[in-house]
Protein backbone atom coordinates (compact mmCIF):
# COMPACT_ATOMS: atom_id res chain seq x y z
CA UNK A 1 0.00 0.00 0.00
CA UNK A 2 1.20 3.35 -0.42
CA UNK A 3 2.40 6.14 2.00
CA UNK A 4 -0.02 8.70 2.62
CA UNK A 5 2.46 11.30 1.28
CA UNK A 6 2.55 9.47 -2.00
CA UNK A 7 -0.96 9.87 -2.00
CA UNK A 8 -1.33 13.27 -1.23
CA UNK A 9 0.97 14.18 -3.48
CA UNK A 10 -0.75 12.09 -5.97
CA UNK A 11 -4.09 13.71 -5.23
CA UNK A 12 -2.33 17.53 -5.12
CA UNK A 13 -1.22 16.65 -9.02
CA UNK A 14 -4.33 15.49 -10.58
CA UNK A 15 -6.08 18.62 -8.68
CA UNK A 16 -3.55 20.78 -10.36
CA UNK A 17 -4.23 18.97 -13.86
CA UNK A 18 -7.86 19.89 -13.87
CA UNK A 19 -7.34 23.74 -12.62
CA UNK A 20 -8.12 25.72 -15.36
CA UNK A 21 -8.68 23.52 -17.61
CA UNK A 22 -10.59 25.73 -19.90
CA UNK A 23 -8.22 27.94 -20.07
CA UNK A 24 -5.09 25.58 -20.99
CA UNK A 25 -7.03 23.59 -23.86
CA UNK A 26 -7.65 27.25 -25.41
CA UNK A 27 -4.45 28.04 -24.83
CA UNK A 28 -3.72 24.88 -26.82
CA UNK A 29 -5.93 25.08 -29.27
CA UNK A 30 -5.77 29.34 -30.04
CA UNK A 31 -1.79 29.63 -28.85
CA UNK A 32 -0.69 32.72 -26.82
CA UNK A 33 -0.49 36.44 -28.07
CA UNK A 34 2.84 36.78 -30.88
CA UNK A 35 5.66 38.93 -30.04
CA UNK A 36 5.48 42.78 -31.61
CA UNK A 37 7.98 41.88 -33.50
CA UNK A 38 6.15 38.82 -34.97
CA UNK A 39 2.97 41.23 -35.68
CA UNK A 40 4.70 44.00 -37.09
CA UNK A 41 7.36 42.32 -39.26
CA UNK A 42 10.22 44.26 -36.77
CA UNK A 43 13.95 43.83 -37.97
CA UNK A 44 17.24 44.00 -36.18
Amino acid sequence: MASPTKKLTKIRKVKLAGKGKKRKAKLRSQGTTKSQAELFGDKK
